[in-house]
């Protein structure tokens, strides 16, 4: 069986290295090392799981986006580390076009990205998976204007 072709028709139908290698009892790097080619097959059992796996195994896995629960169930389905054209196939998108026009970015921003490197940490990005840092207007603690004077004190 070509290792290679399978893994990389199941990326195709949405999935990433993580969940094909959770799948089958490996790490996403060994995933990774058969689709660079430096290893031919995983071994023995997990190649066994692998061959079972199809395509159809990720399709399901697409969010249906609708106004009131699309966004939330698109965070979970969506891990930082995936590519373009892995993100694309989730929301069930065919273009950088529509692409850029859900995360609100320039056309030509979200086309100069790589279709299989992993995506940009951007805040768009961010906030579509989720990972996005606390807003600027969001209550912060306030700073001690003290803090780097004061040394630590040792009791005898």
């Amino acid at each position: 069986m070509d290792w290679k072709l399978h893994i990389a028709q199941l990326i195709s139908a949405g999935a990433t290295p993580g969940q094909i290698a959770e799948r089958i009892g490996v790490t996403a790097n060994a995933i990774r090392e058969i689709v660079a080619g430096r290893t031919k097959s995983p071994r023995a059992d997990a190649a066994f799981k692998l061959a079972r796996l199809t395509p159809a195994d990720f399709v399901d896995r697409q969010p249906v986006l609708n106004s009131v629960t699309g966004h939330a169930a698109a965070k979970v389905l969506i891990d930082t580390r995936m590519s373009k054209r892995a993100l694309r196939a989730r929301l069930g998108l065919s273009t950088d076009k529509q692409l850029a026009k859900v995360l609100q970015l320039p056309v030509e921003q979200v086309e100069g990205w790589e279709e299989e490197s992993a995506l940009p940490a951007v805040p768009e990005v961010l906030r579509l998976l989720g990972a996005q840092a606390p807003a600027a207007n969001a209550p912060q603690e306030p700073e001690d204007p003290d803090s780097a004077r004061i040394v630590p004190v040792e009791v005898a």
